[in-house]
């Protein structure tokens, strides 16, 4: 796995590769509010096919720019990204935020898109959501001493539940940055929010836009509560969006809405993803 930059559409990107020399070409879109070093557990465990994971704008060693996180502009970059590394089509694997932008994606730029691959996210997400993804948003707006007390605070994330992975450090760790202040999150909880209320627009009509999708796909769902023993994407509404897709089927995962991004559910999520693109 290695590192890069490039510019595209007026910022600089940065991402993590892996297999450069392989085909298909994966790009993995991460959540809202988390980096490209979120999918190191998936892209571990690919062996048989090129995957990127990109920071998307204003997270990561990505650029931040003030003032832009609409879902239109996610999506530019993606495909200047893509025009950059001559990938003329490409699968799109996004989680929660990630995966509404692999949406909008598959049916506004249907040409570039092979086969998309939707991780925890559905038309309808728990009514609840700004509410829910408070706890991981919070880190945004605090500044810690050192490095070890930040990652003791991070260790307490109630969607956690006390279930620490060692590979979880590396996302966390690509999540901060080191200041004369102490310890500081690398992006700005104002730039987070806008980019969650860009998403919830009542003018982007999600299950319109789902229905559009002609792209071969596949939901993955994790199962567990996530907080206050609360679901995120519920397996109705997972399986209500797989019906609403021309040609997707339903997978379900071990771990909530973060945590089956690594351990268990890790594993069987790139199994599934492995199964899907052969």
């Amino acid at each position: 796995m290695t590192h890069h930059f490039l510019k595209a559409n007026g910022i600089v990107l940065h991402y993590l590769e892996k297999n450069n020399n392989l085909k298909p070409v994966v790009i993995l879109l991460h959540g809202l509010s988390a980096n490209a070093n979120s999918f190191e557990s998936y892209m571990a465990l690919i062996d048989n096919f090129r995957v990127i994971s990109v920071d998307l704008r204003g997270r990561g060693l990505s650029d931040k720019p003030n003032g832009d996180y609409s879902i239109q502009s996610h999506a530019k970059d993606i495909i200047d990204m893509m025009d950059v590394l001559k990938i003329d089509k490409a699968i799109l694997a996004g989680h929660s935020f990630g995966g509404l932008l692999s949406i909008y994606l598959a049916v506004h730029f249907s040409n570039r898109v092979l086969k998309i691959i939707l991780i925890d996210v559905a038309a309808k997400m728990h009514p609840k959501v700004r509410e829910m993804v408070t706890p991981s948003m919070s880190r945004l707006k605090k500044t810690w001493k050192s490095y070890d007390e930040y990652m003791i605070n991070m260790k307490k994330a109630p969607f956690l539940k006390g279930e620490w992975l060692p590979e979880m450090e590396s996302f966390y760790k690509a999540d901060c940055k080191e200041t004369e202040n102490g310890i500081e999150p690398r992006s700005n909880f104002e730039d987070m929010q806008q980019a969650i209320e860009a998403v919830l627009n009542p003018d982007i009509h999600w299950e319109e836009l789902i229905t559009q999708i002609k792209q071969p796909s596949i939901v993955i769902n994790g199962n567990e509560p996530f907080v206050d023993n609360l679901v995120l994407v519920s397996k109705e509404n997972a399986l209500e969006t797989v019906e609403m897709i021309q040609n997707c089927t339903y997978v379900e995962v071990a771990g909530n809405h973060v945590t089956m991004l690594f351990g268990k559910g890790a594993k069987q999520t790139v199994n599934a993803i492995t199964n899907f693109i052969n």
